[in-house]
């Protein structure tokens, strides 16, 4: 630990037929894997300016396969861990308790499917925290959530929401209420085919990775 403050990529190893199933049979397995792969790529490249900013880089994968290659590749600024828990309530909880027990003061969490998401982004959710921030996806679901060390979303977490639907961001701000709730600017994440086009059309400078994904796609 270098800092009071952590950064929680949240991911799953790219891994045929393991990730990005809703982008099928559009895409094939392999397609949807590489997708992934380029999304998360895009985004370390982005997030490798944030520990001089004060904010050290953490990764939470989950278990699709061995994940000895997927972490030899990782940038030697991110700290990795595996997730735990029975669903992605108990699994982002207990990534939140992890760097908690690590010392920090301040995390935020993000899925790593999110083609408009930067390392300023991120930067923003820590300037603008006061117990906590949420970042809301234009699904009506959310793509950041952090918290300052002392709150307890354990009882968010452990609520019975239904994580794919689109009344997630409402039921969350329902049960965080009696917090000071800091909003970010909406983004889309990439979970359907058209979900990925609307993120064609939407490319920037820090989307090399996908850019030449879509370019390799329309050969």
């Amino acid at each position: 630990m270098k800092n009071d403050k952590a950064y929680i990529i949240f991911t799953r190893i790219p891994t045929p037929n393991k990730c990005k199933t809703r982008l099928t049979p559009t895409y094939t397995g392999q397609q949807a894997s590489s997708v992934q792969a380029d999304l998360l790529a895009d985004l370390l490249a982005s997030a490798a300016q944030l520990p001089s900013a004060g904010v050290d880089v953490l990764l939470a994968y989950s278990d699709e396969q061995d994940p000895a290659a997927f972490l030899a590749d990782l940038p030697a600024f991110v700290t990795a861990f595996p997730q735990h828990g029975d669903n992605i309530g108990q699994r982002m909880n207990n990534a939140f308790a992890d760097a908690f027990a690590r010392g920090y003061q301040e995390v935020v969490l993000t899925g790593s499917d999110l083609p408009q998401l930067t390392a300023t982004t991120v930067e923003r959710a820590f300037q603008v925290m006061k117990e906590v921030v949420i970042g809301p996806s234009v699904d009506g679901g959310y793509y950041l959530i952090g918290a300052q060390r002392g709150i307890d979303l354990t009882p968010l977490f452990n609520a019975a929401i239904d994580w794919g639907h689109s009344t997630v961001l409402q039921s969350t701000l329902s049960r965080v209420a009696g917090h000071d709730v800091q909003l970010l600017a909406a983004q889309t994440d990439v979970d359907s085919p058209a979900d990925l086009q609307a993120a064609r059309r939407q490319l920037d400078d820090h989307n090399s990775r996908l850019r030449q994904w879509f370019e390799e796609e329309n050969e």
